[in-house]
């Protein structure tokens, strides 16, 4: 047993050796580069999938929301994407600003038939130019939705499929 440690440790430091003794410096500091690059990449793409099932969780399913957050979407939409949701929104408004959430979901009033009647996002996967494509069940009714990212905020939307219909 102890000789193989002694040939593992002599492994790995003769390959720590041979690496730093190539003088290639550029090649590792581009490498370093690129890694810092991806792990920045990484961080930002982590941080918007959290804001996108924030944002599901607590305005367009209603399922964790409390009072300040419903009252100041600022934190979480552009200017763009709230003037978006107010446009959208189809009912009589008396107060205030009112904002169609349920833009981000699928056009089911009622849950799906023999349903567990639950909404939950299925996947969130990262697309081009900051949008992200969000597959998910709205109280069983598949759905899915294209969102974009701009500076830490939903910026635009764009409902591209649902398993709705109409005609039930």
């Amino acid at each position: 047993m102890r000789v193989f440690k002694l040939m593992f440790y002599v492994l790995l430091l003769t390959g720590f050796a041979c690496c730093g003794a190539s003088g290639n410096s550029d090649a590792a500091a581009d490498s370093i580069g690129r890694n810092s690059m991806t792990e920045e990449t990484h961080t930002v793409n982590t941080e918007n999938i959290n804001l996108i099932n924030l944002v599901y969780r607590k305005f367009v399913f209603a399922i964790d929301s409390d009072g300040y957050e419903i009252n100041n979407p600022e934190k979480y939409f552009t200017a763009n994407a709230l003037k978006k949701l107010m446009d959208d929104y189809t009912f009589d408004c008396d107060n205030g600003y009112c904002y169609a959430y349920y833009a981000l979901r699928t056009e089911a009033q009622d849950s799906k038939p023999e349903s567990d009647d639950v909404s939950i996002i299925y996947s969130i996967d990262m697309s081009e130019n900051g949008w992200y494509l969000v597959s998910y069940s709205d109280m069983g009714w598949f759905g899915k939705t294209r969102i974009r990212i701009v500076d830490g905020k939903i910026d635009d939307y764009e409902r591209i499929e649902s398993s709705y219909s109409k005609k039930l």
